[in-house]
């Protein structure tokens, strides 16, 4: 028998070594890749679903110079003569594709860009500028992946939200086909340079200002629980995403175009000149208003989503390693008791 003193020092004494390497190394605050996968998936969903009505009002603006049919004036007025000439299912035109679009790019682009700033902090320029300014490269980097992953599916997505998507699926399908036909398979990835003139600094853009700027919101907070990291990525999301789809709403404009046109109306020294000439400088922030709308938003609710959800996968991890050191304690305090 032992007394209870002895007891007490048995109980508090730390764990035995190997028990110390395993419960060290479960206890890391991360989510695995899988996980933050699983994360990138949800927020998907929930931003496409959400902010595809609002894609669709801005691609209409963009598009209708380029299609000779002008008609819409603003994001208001687009959202209300869609509805009242196509009814209110044509704002989620393009859904389907968007949805087959963003998951499998949310997912490259966001568990790229956190692989690539997690192997920079590991390695040996871990405490130098390359380490401080990995957001502005590596958000480039994993973005340049994903475009060009999904340009073929965000072709056939733009079309369906311009004009002659009101004409039905088999009408697009026919002008791709067609499309392909002429210009051979190649012409599936048009508006590929555009594309990556635009998001890939949008994505630098983005990046280094949501870091800074949650780097800044989270030293003013004393309380780092899991809703007031939700507010900060939320905040810091909307104030860069809104930096960033301003400065590069002229590419998105060209894009657009491209996308929409065929041969060589859809060349992109043509259709700057074309934009320029026709409607001046401001031609090229055409759609401003609900691209801003729209990405400020989807940026606040894709990045608050995506670390709720690493943040919820590493809680949970933790609260099992705690359990299971618990349990490992009072196996070994049984076991020591019943040997004295």
């Amino acid at each position: 028998m032992t007394d209870t003193s002895e007891l007490e020092i048995i109980e508090n004494s730390p764990p035995y070594q190997h028990e110390q390497i395993k419960i060290r190394q479960g206890t890391i605050n991360q989510a695995s890749s899988t996980e933050r996968m699983m994360s990138a998936c949800a927020g998907a969903l929930v931003t496409s679903t959400l902010m595809t009505p609002l894609d669709v009002v801005k691609t209409r603006l963009q598009s209708q110079e380029a299609t000779g049919y002008r008609h819409l004036n603003g994001t208001a007025d687009g959202l209300f003569k869609i509805v009242r000439n196509e009814g209110p299912l044509a704002l989620f035109r393009g859904l389907s594709a968007g949805l087959v679009m963003a998951i499998p790019s949310t997912v490259i682009y966001f568990v790229g860009y956190d692989y690539i700033r997690d192997q920079i902090k590991q390695s040996r320029f871990g405490e130098t500028a390359v380490h401080d300014y990995s957001p502005l490269w590596a958000g480039g980097v994993a973005r340049t992946f994903a475009a060009a992953f999904i340009s073929p599916i965000e072709l056939f997505r733009t079309r369906m939200q311009a004009i002659q998507g009101s004409e039905g699926f088999p009408e697009v399908w026919r002008g791709i086909t067609h499309m392909i036909q002429r210009e051979g398979l190649v012409s599936l990835w048009r508006g590929l340079v555009p594309t990556m003139l635009r998001d890939v600094p949008f994505s630098g853009l983005y990046w280094m200002g949501y870091e800074q700027i949650k780097h800044y919101l989270n030293s003013k907070s004393e309380n780092q629980d899991t809703m007031s990291n939700f507010q900060s990525s939320f905040i810091a999301g909307a104030s860069s995403g809104m930096f960033a789809a301003v400065v590069t709403t002229p590419f998105d404009v060209i894009k657009t175009q491209r996308q929409v046109n065929s041969g060589d109306d859809a060349r992109i020294g043509r259709l700057i000149r074309k934009t320029r000439m026709e409607e001046g400088y401001r031609g090229f922030f055409r759609g401003v208003v609900p691209r801003v709308v729209k990405v400020a938003p989807s940026c606040a609710i894709m990045i608050s989503s995506y670390e709720l959800g690493k943040r919820f996968f590493a809680d949970r991890r933790e609260q099992a390693q705690q359990q299971q050191q618990q349990i490992s304690n009072n196996t070994r305090l049984a076991t020591t008791s019943s040997s004295l």
